[in-house]
């Protein structure tokens, strides 16, 4: 019966809102002044009674319709309470995006060959601007990526064009081009 109690508070209130709003649109057609301000006034008193049986049913919910039971800990055989066991949850850190690792060879099979770690940067200095992402050194506009965005570097060449060196990069999003060298803060192990 507790939990059935908010849920009929709530469609009282609902329902006096509505009887509030009727009365308001009523009190609003009268001609008369008096009539108008006595209809008026018992609409100000039924929304007043309408926000007060919201009140009670979030009060209910929140400080006593909850149907939350204590635990009992276990009875031992010689009639003593054992302690409940405690349970403790160790976070696990997982790196992202995964870095790519040699595989170890196996006898049956030829040796894998390893590859080649992954190059990471940050774009950096851009002074909360961005950074142009470009389809070619000095191209067309790609994306613009935002600063502290990581990108992965890729195996092309850097290319010097206009006084600035260029790197080929993906986005996290896997958006490919080619971005000044200048705004990239290098990963540890990047050339």
């Amino acid at each position: 019966m507790s939990g059935l109690l908010p849920i009929i508070l709530v469609i009282a209130g609902f329902a006096a809102a509505i009887a509030a709003y009727r009365d308001i649109q009523r009190g609003a057609a009268r001609f008369y002044t008096l009539e108008r301000e006595s209809v008026l006034r018992r609409a100000g008193f039924t929304l007043i009674g309408s926000a007060l049986l919201f009140t009670a049913s979030v009060g209910l919910l929140m400080y006593g319709g909850g149907t939350e039971t204590a635990v009992d800990p276990p009875i031992t055989a010689d009639g003593t309470a054992s302690p409940l066991p405690t349970i403790t949850f160790t976070p696990e850190l997982n790196q992202f995006p995964p870095i790519e690792t040699a595989v170890p060879p196996t006898a049956a099979g030829p040796s894998p060959t390893p590859t080649k770690p992954l190059c990471r940067a940050q774009i950096v200095d851009t002074f909360g601007n961005g950074l142009t992402m470009r389809d070619a050194p000095n191209g067309e506009q790609v994306i613009i990526l935002a600063e502290g965005d990581l990108v992965t570097m890729l195996d092309d060449e850097p290319q010097s064009v206009n006084n600035f060196v260029w790197r080929n990069v993906r986005s996290l999003f896997g958006d490919e081009g080619w971005v000044a060298e200048q705004f990239l803060e290098m990963g540890a192990g990047c050339e």
